[in-house]
């Protein structure tokens, strides 16, 4: 999302709290105390940020962490993030990325807990907000926040990378049972929240229920399903989600009314349809799911184009892979764990390593080009529950999100210069 949201008269300087507290705003490495957010809508104290958090003086030449878990001459830095992920208490992880910052979103249980740091690898600030928070790009210096405000409105917020100011742009009535699962910006004058229970347009106040727009039957679709994507064009959002094996499709304008809608019961395999991703990409969707990776167009027509799959990035057959995709200046990038360029006939003995791929739509079944990214430790066949998570500045390097054997969390930033062309 890069144009630019019009805040109209709506729009106010939002300031953070009261001057008495101005200077605990920012989460500080090595702060104490607890704070709050007036659109936050926090039920947890803070957490301080790991020592970890961001590179030191003590890790190495160029700001790059020595790890185990290494990484290759294609990221240019890398950042222990201060999460841990166990089988128990799997990382939610997601990233957006401005010109010269990037985001780090992990949902955890009680709170959405951020961390931005500088395209070097630098912590910038920390901050925890609602549990149900959306934090995405705004345009190329800021990030767009939505949460609940003090009176448990939903309120649109550009913020700055430090956390610290933003600007108010918009306020939306919202229920109190009601949780948000995506935002959407579908033009530089709305941005569209997908609820469990509403189709609601921030700017507009638009608040349509999901049993007026899909009809009774599915008034609980979003409360059961998983949703998988969404793009959107400058007056409609299309929408993709389902559950087990259903792929579910719909178009939505911006005044919550249904133009087209489709369903497929049996579009996912017998792997379902847990890993399924997709990324706005050209005019639609872009979407990977299975194994060996499989990759479908959708339009916003919801015609649905069999691209193919790609078998070179591979992964232990009883498994389904997560994959993490980027358009990168018009080029489609997916990031997965596999154990390429091995064999599977090592099953759970090779380790996963993280690759970028570069596709060709016209030709999946082989990368263009790949480029390590880390050599995780990763074994076994719990990939599928392991996070990864990425994001593109617009000057073509990358961000992402993952974790390595010893369920530490991990940012690298890097870009496709020593990436090898495919076969």
């Amino acid at each position: 999302m890069r144009g630019r949201l019009r805040t109209g008269s709506i729009a106010v300087l939002l300031v953070l709290g009261f001057c008495g507290s101005c200077s605990q705003r920012q989460l500080q490495v090595g702060g104490s105390g607890s704070i709050a957010f007036d659109a936050g809508g926090l039920d947890a104290p803070d957490a301080l940020p790991s020592p970890k958090d961001g590179p030191s003086s003590a890790d190495g030449t160029g700001g790059v962490i020595e790890i185990d878990a290494a990484e290759s001459a294609c990221v240019t830095a890398a950042v222990a993030l201060p999460w841990t992920t166990t089988a128990s208490s799997p990382l939610r992880l997601d990233v957006a990325a401005t010109a010269s910052a990037v985001a780090v979103i992990n949902r955890q249980a009680k709170q959405t807990d951020v961390r931005t740091y500088r395209r070097d690898g630098t912590v910038i600030a920390g901050f925890q907000f609602g549990v149900d928070a959306q934090f995405l790009a705004y345009d190329d210096s800021r990030f767009l926040l939505v949460a609940r405000g003090t009176t448990g409105d939903f309120v649109a917020t550009s913020i700055d990378p430090d956390l610290y100011g933003g600007t108010r742009l918009f306020t939306a009535t919202a229920n109190a049972t009601e949780h948000m699962l995506r935002a959407v910006a579908l033009s530089s004058a709305a941005v569209v929240l997908i609820t469990d229970e509403h189709f609601v347009n921030v700017a507009t106040g638009v608040i349509v229920p999901w049993s007026t727009i899909l009809g009774a039957a599915d008034r609980d679709t979003f409360k059961v399903g998983r949703i998988f994507g969404a793009a959107a064009e400058e007056d409609r959002v299309v929408l993709a989600w389902g559950a087990g094996s259903a792929l579910r499709l719909a178009v939505v304008d911006a005044a919550g009314n249904l133009l087209t809608r489709a369903d497929d019961s049996a579009f996912f395999s017998v792997q379902g349809s847990d890993t399924a991703t997709a990324v706005p990409f050209e005019t639609g969707l872009l979407m990977f799911d299975g194994n060996p990776v499989r990759l479908t167009q959708i339009g916003f027509d919801l015609s649905r184009t069999a691209v193919g799959q790609n078998t070179q990035l591979r992964a232990y057959y009883r498994i389904t892979p997560r994959v993490a995709a980027i358009g990168l200046q018009g080029r489609p990038i997916g990031l997965w764990l596999t154990v390429f360029p091995a064999t599977d006939n090592s099953q759970d003995v090779t380790t996963h390593q993280l690759y970028a791929c570069e596709l060709d739509l016209a030709a999946p079944a082989s990368c263009l080009s790949t480029a390590l990214v880390a050599a995780t430790g990763i074994g076994g066949y719990a990939i599928a529950q392991q996070p990864v998570a990425a994001a593109a500045f617009p000057d073509g390097a990358f961000a992402v999100a993952h974790t390595d054997a010893g369920g530490a969390s991990w940012l690298r930033l890097a870009n496709l210069g020593c990436a090898r062309a495919g076969p």
